[in-house]
């Protein structure tokens, strides 16, 4: 128990290290250069790519802050829902940048802009322009159809976890249980599990769109505490998942048990992918 708590201070440590890294990152670097470019050149290009990431990683970064509060909240349950849509958020960032082709900004930026504002109609998986009718050539993408390389292996249960928490779902009652099976607010199961996967999820995130080669940054400084900071934390997930990997959870049941641990093992393995420019074989 001892050193799980220490652990969760690393854990800590290691968030609030990301926050004040990608607030920085947020400050100097995000810039919607698609936009700009297509302002003056009056066509949008590849630029929008790093519209989209730049996107996400504020998303992201902002929701993590509210995660930290959360946490100190002992809300743990509330940190899961709002982990599922960071999770969605890396999946698609990772996608765009490595599947890009010129339709894909129809997909994820140009229509949905248009869906919102009422200006295109979505409905049977057909896009039509409300005023016109006329047929748009756009597609929806499930985050399953958005996983790439080593997170296709963990992915199904990793999200279908996730998605507990974020739907009414009833499999989650013991989280508002007390130890009387009385109902109660004050829950605070999973605090070391629901850190790894935070801290989890954000790496990949700042992996994927920070710490790459042709990114700006602030000076050199700030450029090394950034990798430095994915190094460390990718070796701590490293050690934690493979922890994680053997723990025992056939007090549930036999089934999960065997889901989880190949779970973690798979989240494991993914970590020695290279979605970034950080090289990895202190992994290997």
């Amino acid at each position: 128990m001892e050193q799980r708590l220490e652990e969760m201070k690393r854990c800590d440590k290691l968030i609030n290290s990301f926050l004040l890294r990608g607030h920085k990152f947020v400050e100097y670097a995000c810039f919607q250069y698609g936009a700009y470019n297509a302002a003056i050149n009056g066509e949008p290009d590849a630029n929008y790519i790093s519209d989209f990431q730049y996107f996400v990683f504020v998303k992201s970064t902002k929701s993590l802050k509210s995660i930290r509060t959360l946490l100190d909240m002992e809300h743990i349950e509330d940190v899961f829902i709002i982990l599922r849509t960071m999770f969605e958020g890396y999946l698609a960032s990772r996608y765009i940048d490595e599947k890009y082709e010129d339709k894909l900004l129809n997909d994820f930026i140009f229509v949905p802009q248009l869906i919102a504002r009422r200006k295109v109609i979505y409905q049977d998986k057909m896009a039509v322009y409300r005023e016109t009718k006329e047929l748009i050539e756009y597609i929806q993408r499930n985050p399953s159809e958005m996983k790439l390389g080593k997170d296709k292996r963990y992915f199904s249960d990793f999200y279908a976890y996730l998605c507990n928490y974020a739907h009414c779902n009833f499999s989650i009652l013991d989280c508002y249980l007390d130890e009387n099976n009385m109902f109660t607010l004050s829950g605070k199961k999973d605090e070391y599990l629901v850190r790894i996967l935070v801290l989890f999820v954000y790496t990949k995130t700042f992996e994927s769109i920070v710490t790459v080669d042709g990114e700006d940054f602030l000076d050199k400084r700030e450029e090394k505490l950034c990798y430095e900071l994915v190094t460390n934390a990718n070796k701590f997930l490293y050690q934690q998942l493979e922890y994680l990997s053997q723990y025992d959870f056939s007090e549930k049941n036999k089934d999960l048990n065997k889901h989880m641990k190949n779970m973690f093992k798979d989240m494991k393995k993914s970590l020695t992918e290279e979605i970034g420019s950080v090289k990895k074989d202190f992994l290997l």
